[in-house]
């Protein structure tokens, strides 16, 4: 589920362009935190997507609007840099709690893989190390945005690439049934 917690800082549209790069991000910070500063005026900065240590996702620009998230460009190495082309009108961003990406909170991970799973069949949007970046990959002056062990990035993309399991509407309705029966 997905907690709307819109921010007045973006820009409605994206000039033309449509969603085609997911950039992973870290908060260096809580959650809470990010919320708040999203929704002041005066940061005048956002992003699409935070999710929590638990797994909690808060959405604060919609994906057909433009966050500002990306910040400054430096020293590009995304292999689908688009040159004079402000990259947040062609890209999602996805903020995680903490400081470092690397420190692994499992429910936050998994949020991370569904979410991504779920924007790139929502946009079209390759899950490879192509379309799915961190953030230093746009801007060189956080080398450690979103996390010091890049391998997390290529553990999250390969996650969002396998299939999402099926339910199983059978243990589902078990579950359902003994919860009920605890009341």
């Amino acid at each position: 589920m997905i907690i709307n917690k819109f921010s007045p800082n973006f820009t409605a549209g994206r000039k033309g362009y449509v969603p085609e790069i997911i950039v992973l991000h870290v908060i260096d910070g809580s959650q809470v935190s990010c919320d708040s500063w999203f929704a002041n005026p005066i940061s005048q900065v956002s992003a699409n997507y935070s999710i929590g240590f638990t797994g909690e996702i808060h959405q604060y620009v919609k994906d057909e609007d433009t966050a500002w998230a990306q910040g400054r460009v430096t020293n590009p190495t995304f292999s689908l840099y688009k040159p004079n082309v402000n990259p947040n009108l062609y890209c999602l961003s996805i903020e995680h709690e903490g400081t470092d990406l690397s420190i692994v909170h499992e429910a936050q991970i998994n949020a991370s893989a569904e979410l991504i799973r779920s924007l790139a069949g929502k946009w079209n949007i390759p899950i490879d190390r192509d379309h799915i970046i961190g953030h230093y990959q746009i801007f060189a002056g956080k080398p450690n945005c979103p996390a010091t062990d890049k391998s997390i990035i290529d553990r999250i993309v390969r996650q969002a690439q396998e299939p999402t399991p099926p339910i199983d509407r059978e243990k589902t309705k078990a579950e359902i049934i003994r919860l009920t029966n605890t009341l």
